[in-house]
């Protein structure tokens, strides 16, 4: 159809609505009712389109385009078989639209080698746009989440239409669907030579660096994002994460901070910007803004976790616990909090209550090797070196590399005089750590100091 001669949509939505909502006829033309029914279905209407659709085969009976339209709406709420026979009824059999429809209904009933020819038919057509059908193919493909047929496709029509954009982004698309992110990268430099001053493709390029742990090189986009287009919030955020992710805390901070002035009823991101203080050891300028978010919204539970461990660090104990146990309120399932009470416990000398909030953690999430070496670690302080053995051995199953673990193996077999096995495993430590000897003299030469207290949750049998 003419785009000169589209019908004005605001005026024919008035007309048909009145009219509906009047209960009295009117004719449409062809055109008005496809116009009419791809609104509904645009705007997620679908039983308005099929209404529209429905009134248009009263009004036009068999006609294709309407015939077209039905289909698509089955195909739309998955009924496949029904698409098929209007399909199979229109006499436009070789219409690149309908070729496409029929390729997507063989490809969702399974039918797949007749789809894939009727796609290999569309892309030969000399008749139709080759950019065009080459994104409806890649629309119905990536739909059925095919994402290297789909790439196979735009790459061959990007050898006719190199500078293409279009195809372009959605070859990037692609490739990150495949979480290709190399290739992705490659794609978007492609556009950024086209084009430099494109703030969503240098963003979008900093996230594939950030999702490759590149940080850096997603600093730099992102800052090129925001060079030419300063009001991008999202892309302020994601430098900050950037930031914070290559321990520049300090820096991370800073743009956290620009993130807060612009939303600063946001509770997410001042968690965020407690965080960047907190690991940049500002620990006074962390606690206001971990104590907003939680002002903010009561049910953010890193806001509570924040407080404590701020407050832990402080050794402000008992505030500390009062912030943990607001956090447990919060989400009791969640282990890193129980990890977190065991340490504070720890800290309070309350060693059997930080046994047991190390067992909570693990029956959480039973693959936590650092949990494992600290209740391994309290098995050893408790003298019971068997059972801190069994705890370092169940550690290293999970975590071969876990940092530590070959100096607390190497303490285990000296104090139960295996000293073959200890020299083994502190030679393994030295090796990674020369400080590691001094530490392991230091501990040996500590006088055993026995537990008073009858038992202790260590004795007992796992």
């Amino acid at each position: 159809m003419n785009n000169n001669s589209q019908p004005n949509l605001e005026d024919l939505l008035r007309r048909y609505e009145q009219a509906m909502s009047e209960g009295r006829p009117v004719y449409y033309d062809v055109d008005e009712l496809e116009v009419l029914s791809d609104y509904y279905l645009s705007n997620g209407k679908r039983f308005e389109s099929s209404a529209v659709i429905e009134m248009g085969l009263t009004l036009h009976p068999n006609n294709s385009s309407l015939l077209l339209k039905r289909a698509t709406l089955y195909v739309e709420i998955g009924d496949y078989k029904h698409a098929l026979h209007i399909l199979d009824r229109l006499p436009e059999r070789e219409d690149g639209e309908v070729l496409l429809l029929r390729a997507e209904v063989f490809l969702r009933l399974d039918r797949k080698q007749e789809g894939l020819d009727l796609i290999e038919q569309v892309m030969r057509s000399e008749r139709l746009d080759r950019v065009q059908r080459c994104l409806d193919v890649v629309a119905i493909l990536t739909d059925m989440t095919w994402f290297p047929l789909a790439i196979d496709y735009l790459q061959d029509t990007l050898k006719q239409y190199p500078d293409n954009q279009e195809l372009l982004e959605e070859l990037a698309w692609c490739h990150e669907q495949e979480k290709d992110y190399a290739s992705c990268i490659t794609v978007y430099e492609r556009m950024l030579d086209l084009d430099p001053y494109k703030a969503d493709i240098w963003f979008n390029l900093g996230q594939c660096h950030f999702n490759r742990e590149a940080y850096n090189k997603a600093v730099e986009a992102y800052e090129f994002a925001l060079t030419i287009y300063p009001d991008d919030q999202m892309a302020l955020l994601q430098l900050g994460h950037a930031h914070f992710q290559a321990t520049r805390y300090k820096e991370s901070a800073v743009v956290y901070e620009e993130c807060v002035n612009l939303d600063p009823e946001n509770d997410i991101i001042r968690v965020y910007l407690g965080e960047a203080y907190e690991k940049s050891g500002q620990l006074d300028k962390a606690l206001p803004h971990y104590e907003q978010a939680w002002t903010l919204n009561p049910l953010n539970k890193d806001a509570c976790v924040g407080m404590a461990v701020c407050l832990m660090e402080q050794k402000v104990f008992g505030e500390s616990l009062t912030w943990l146990d607001r956090a447990l309120k919060i989400d009791e399932e969640d282990p890193e909090i129980w990890v977190y009470l065991a340490e504070l416990m720890q800290d309070l000398e309350l060693r059997e209550e930080a046994f047991m909030s190390y067992l909570r953690a693990l029956s959480l999430d039973p693959h936590q090797p650092d949990v494992l070496a600290s209740m391994g670690n309290l098995a050893f302080d408790d003298g019971n070196y068997a059972k801190a053995l069994s705890l370092y051995e169940a550690a290293r199953e999970m975590d071969p590399a876990l940092p530590g673990l070959n100096l607390f193996f190497a303490l285990a077999y000296a104090k139960m005089d295996q000293t073959n096995q200890a020299m083994t495993y502190l030679e393994k430590a030295v090796a990674v750590d020369p400080k590691a000897l001094d530490l392991f003299r230091e501990i040996m030469m500590e006088e055993d100091e026995p537990n008073e207290g009858a038992n202790t949750p260590t004795d007992s049998p796992s």
